[in-house]
């Protein structure tokens, strides 16, 4: 049972509607869909710079004379433990010089980021990345390309201009702060800077696709005939155990296949400690202690009772828990509660 939140509309500016409507389907441009102030901007990617713990593995750069493995420098941690620890110098000098800055998976790294690859999960029921961009003026584009996965794009400062070709021809997209842009998989695109610099967030959204769920049924299927050796001489057999696994995979099992991808990728966020691991009379015994969700989050089923106290939460919003404890048809909604906390489904935090 995957349970997903449908009002993503103030966390992505546009409804999970249109989005699946537009699914795969046609690329759109929401000027003004968010509150620039709400999204990621400079002073962001600075906190992110100095906090973020940042690795080789996940910054890299584009252009420019600055070589990527200039941005960080090993420090020392007591003893002899080392780590690397970006160079603020080298991340100006690299952008001065018309480099572009990369930040692969900033949604493990920053809050707002992992906010928005939630919503998009709930709406796509896929793992999300968020990737970050940020150029001065004169910075180069990539080039005319394609993208192999859906992209959801966040303007956060300065202004992009896209170029984008389709089969309804060429069009010219500029994006200021707060403008969203969808493109489906396959949309050739370009962009270029403003002369302000800009800086924007690309949410990848990889669709799962046939073969995955081929290669997950074979993998996960008990049938003896798949470990049978192949026999050169009577290949029909080999077809024919293949395509009975096939037919023998039905709705449930592209259910199952689709909730492990969002399970196993979207990992909660929430840690809960200590409300977690109190005991229910304690728990209860918080009168400033108020619940927030996930946007996305797989339960098993038979979790009916689980299903309706979220249903009941809000993910840009806070609920106080003794709201939650006097739901009517949730028996045990304390245990419940607790759970929840447990699985990472939900957050608790005092006022």
């Amino acid at each position: 049972m995957l349970v997903t939140d449908d009002t993503v509309d103030p966390v992505l500016g546009v409804g999970a509607a249109e989005l699946a409507e537009a699914k795969g389907r046609r690329w759109f441009h929401r000027s003004g869909a968010l509150a620039a102030a709400g999204t990621y901007a400079w002073h962001d990617l600075n906190r992110t710079l100095q906090y973020g713990n940042l690795g080789p593995d996940q910054v890299r750069l584009v252009g420019g004379d600055t070589p990527a493995g200039e941005l960080f420098r090993v420090a020392v941690a007591g003893g002899s433990r080392t780590f690397c620890r970006i160079v603020p110098e080298a991340v100006h000098q690299a952008l001065a010089t018309g480099g572009t800055l990369v930040i692969d998976q900033l949604d493990l790294v920053d809050p707002w980021a992992d906010h928005v690859a939630r919503a998009l999960a709930g709406v796509f029921t896929t793992r999300v990345q968020a990737n970050l961009y940020a150029s001065l003026s004169g910075a180069p584009g990539f080039g005319l390309h394609q993208d192999t996965h859906d992209v959801f794009v966040v303007q956060g400062s300065g202004k992009k201009h896209w170029t984008l070709e389709s089969d309804d021809g060429t069009a010219q997209v500029t994006m200021a702060p707060g403008d969203v842009l969808y493109l489906p998989e396959g949309t050739a695109h370009d962009v270029a800077t403003d002369a302000e610099g800009s800086l924007h967030i690309t949410f990848a959204i990889p669709r799962p696709n046939v073969q995955e769920l081929l290669a997950w049924t074979i993998a996960g299927s008990r049938d003896a005939q798949m470990l049978t050796a192949l026999d050169g001489s009577d290949p029909e057999a080999a077809a024919a155990a293949l395509t009975g696994l096939t037919h023998r995979t039905g709705e449930a099992e592209v259910g199952m296949f689709l909730e492990e991808g969002v399970d196993r990728g979207m990992a909660p966020s929430f840690v809960n400690l200590p409300h977690a691991v109190r005991d229910t009379a304690e728990l209860a015994g918080k009168p400033g202690l108020v619940a927030r969700r996930s946007f996305v989050g797989v339960l098993p089923d038979g979790s009916d009772d689980h299903a309706r106290v979220l249903a009941c939460l809000s993910a840009t919003g806070e609920t106080a828990v003794s709201e939650l404890l006097a739901l009517d048809g949730v028996d045990e909604p304390l245990t419940v509660v607790r759970d929840l906390a447990r699985r990472g489904l939900i957050s608790l935090s005092e006022r």
